[in-house]
């Protein structure tokens, strides 16, 4: 078991970094192939990209936590409940 989480720490740190190299060499390769305009162009389309991720991964981790928020609502309001009718049993 603890080979295989080995395994993927070590393959999941690799694609992470060969994918972040990727990420921000690309600009720098092609700021002699294109014009200045075009360089604008991919500059900002980048950074477009880059907002709408963020933004879809802020989306994703803000509903993960509100479904946690109701589980734990869900459960901390059936506890109260359980220790009512205990109380109730108690006191009869």
């Amino acid at each position: 078991m603890k080979r295989n989480n080995i395994l993927k720490s070590i393959l999941l740190s690799v694609a992470s970094l060969a994918v972040g190299f990727l990420a921000i060499s690309f600009p720098f390769n092609l700021f002699g192939t294109l014009t200045k305009d075009a360089m604008h162009l991919v500059f900002i389309s980048e950074i477009v990209i880059y907002f709408g991720l963020a933004m879809i991964l802020l989306v994703v981790s803000e509903k993960n936590k509100q479904k946690r928020n109701e589980q734990r609502h869900e459960e901390r309001c059936r506890k109260i409940e359980q220790v009512k009718r205990e109380w109730i049993d108690i006191a009869a």
